[in-house]
């Protein structure tokens, strides 16, 4: 189902938060931006938790308008960043619960249950409680809830946020399988994840979208700045006071330093998404 946002605008104690948010969303869609860009009020609208004041959002065929909430709750499954419910549950009677809550009846449902459980590869867990289980293994549960309404919308924000890194993987190869027959959300500011998972991305930065676009693209406004050059261990710091400094990898006799730069510096080399990421907000910057 295809996601579209006209002209979104959030307005909240008399400051914009969103402004003229346009966005079409399909596959796995990455919304990337730094912390305060506004990315969880884009979340909380899409997901029916908060209105908006002007602008329109269409699933679909059907259009919600100014002044009201989506509404199509069904269609759409959001998980927050913190999720801790019920802790001290088992695994198996907090879906139950949910299950009940949506209106199934406790003897039929634990097929279905089983078989969320089954999706998110946590059958050998399915009896222990809430608080025994990792922090990835609860998101792994949130998704589960979500499943047993079957959406096809699916919303995660920052979904990886704090998980180590063999919990990480896990999870994106999750939202991974997930993707493939249906839409879904990651809000995140780890470009990592989006870099993963996404075929389509949006940036948002002080609540105004800044790009919406396929991952080479967004790479490609580096192409001009990305550069390397080795650097003598003891030369480092000057390095990293004067220039745009990406990322830093040790050699045996010396540093390879990543930068952005205007002019010339070093080598010239292919541009990542973080490049890309990175000069789009330093461009954004400059221009205030």
């Amino acid at each position: 189902m295809v996601v579209t946002i006209e002209g979104l605008t959030k307005i909240m104690k008399k400051k914009a938060i969103l402004s003229d948010v346009s966005l079409s969303i399909s596959g796995v869609y990455g919304l990337l931006g730094p912390n305060g860009a506004g990315k969880t009020t884009l979340m909380r609208i899409l997901a029916g938790l908060l209105d908006f004041n002007h602008g329109r959002v269409s699933l679909g065929d059907e259009r919600i308008s100014t002044g009201t909430r989506v509404r199509r709750v069904k269609d759409i499954g959001y998980l927050p960043q913190d999720f801790m419910i019920y802790p001290e549950l088992t695994m198996y009677e907090v879906l139950e619960h949910i299950a009940v809550l949506q209106g199934e009846h406790p003897a039929a449902c634990r097929p279905k249950i089983e078989e969320v459980i089954e999706q998110v590869n946590l059958s050998s867990h399915m009896n222990k409680k809430m608080r025994e289980l990792s922090g990835g293994m609860r998101r792994r549960v949130g998704i589960a809830m979500l499943l047993l309404r079957e959406p096809s919308i699916l919303l995660f924000d920052e979904p990886t946020a704090g998980l180590d890194i063999r919990e990480r993987v896990r999870f994106r190869n999750l939202l991974k399988r997930l993707g493939n027959d249906r839409t879904i959300v990651i809000s995140s500011h780890l470009v990592e994840d989006i870099e993963f998972l996404c075929t389509k991305i949006g940036v948002l930065d002080r609540g105004a979208v800044l790009f919406e676009g396929s991952p080479d693209a967004l790479k490609q406004k580096a192409a001009p700045y990305t550069y390397e050059l080795d650097v003598p261990f003891g030369e480092l710091d000057s390095i990293m006071a004067t220039k745009e400094v990406v990322q830093i990898r040790e050699e045996p006799s010396h540093v390879v330093v990543r930068v952005l730069s205007e002019e010339p510096l070093g080598r010239r080399v292919s541009p990542r998404l973080m490049d890309g990421y990175l000069a789009l907000l330093k461009e954004a910057e400059s221009h205030g």
